[in-house]
């Protein structure tokens, strides 16, 4: 057998006692990453990382603010809440502003702009009279079907320059990595930066 392949084989393996649920694109994304160089970026890889997807989250936002103007939301975080509410259902004030990743004071002030906007509103939680719940309104529902497709168009207008196999082994890396933050989220949020560290590189 071509010592390549025993190689692959070999290396599968391994990865695949370390995560029981591999599947071969995550396969591929790590032997790939594994075997690059990392010298050639010098020590500041992850400073560079943090630059370029911060610098990314501002170009989609930019277009995606110009894109929002056709459809009545007053800017992205508007329009992320809503879909994201929309994907969860009835979620509580509370949820919502935790699936969002956001400040609570930050995540309340646009709830309320979305119901003031009546594209959302809330109603107690009937297990819980002292907490209330949101729901999209029919109103809202109609602003996100006519934003689908300014929407579809900015992820054209961010991502036009990479292949389809790009995009997906971009999609691999990303999900893997929000897979783990998202798992710590809840003990990051109370931690301070030292325990933070500590937790999130096992320093």
């Amino acid at each position: 057998m071509n010592k390549t392949i025993v190689e692959l084989v070999n290396t599968y393996a391994e990865l695949e006692a370390e995560f029981p649920n591999l599947s071969m694109e995550d396969f591929c994304v790590k032997y790939l990453a594994d075997r690059v160089q990392p010298e050639k970026y010098g020590s500041v890889v992850n400073g560079q990382l943090a630059a370029l997807i911060g610098k990314m989250s501002s170009f989609a936002s930019l277009y995606s603010k110009k894109a929002l103007q056709n459809v009545g939301v007053n800017n992205t975080d508007d329009w992320i809440y809503l879909i994201t509410l929309h994907s969860m259902g009835n979620p509580k004030k509370s949820e919502l502003i935790y699936e969002m990743v956001s400040e609570f004071p930050s995540g309340i002030d646009v709830i309320k702009r979305l119901t003031a906007s009546k594209l959302v509103e809330e109603y107690p939680d009937e297990e819980d009279r002292r907490s209330k719940r949101l729901r999209i309104t029919p109103q809202g529902q109609e602003v996100l079907t006519n934003s689908f497709p300014y929407m579809m168009k900015v992820g054209e207008m961010a991502f036009s320059t990479m292949t389809d196999g790009e995009k997906v082994l971009l999609l691999n890396v990303l999900k893997r990595l929000d897979n783990f933050h998202t798992s710590h989220y809840k003990d990051i949020r109370t931690a301070d930066f030292k325990d933070a560290f500590a937790l999130l590189t096992n320093h």
